[in-house]
């Protein structure tokens, strides 16, 4: 883009030239404006870039809070067995037959044993 506009009924070469103003304005507006529009256009796709990265952020923030959700939840399951072996096993301390408690003592052992066996992150009820 020029730097200045030339008035089209300029003197012949050799002579001074005159300068319209109003041109010269135009191209300078018209440089400037390009400008700012090439500076919008890198803040526009700077955004975005941001916009993505946080996406993928939260994306990741989300994933880990399933994660503990889950972890919560196996070690409710688990603490509800054992909850329940304790209670079971009380139960069958107040028993006064013996067979009864013997029967029970196994039964909740093997209970026991399967709650100690079962994988972490395995849900069972």
């Amino acid at each position: 883009m020029p730097e200045f506009a030339v008035n089209e009924s300029s003197p012949p070469s050799g002579t001074a030239q005159i300068v319209d103003l109003r041109r010269y304005r135009l191209a300078r507006l018209i440089r400037d404006a390009g400008r700012q529009q090439g500076e919008l256009a890198r803040m526009m796709r700077d955004s975005a870039q941001e916009r993505s990265q946080l996406a993928e952020a939260l994306q990741g923030a989300q994933r880990h809070l399933a994660s503990i959700a889950d972890n919560y939840k196996v070690l409710l399951v688990r603490l509800k067995r054992e909850k329940d072996f304790r209670d079971a096993c009380q139960e069958a301390a107040e028993l006064e037959d013996l067979d009864e408690m013997i029967r029970r003592r196994d039964a909740l052992a093997e209970e026991l044993e399967a709650i100690r066996r079962t994988p972490r992150g395995a849900v069972g009820g």
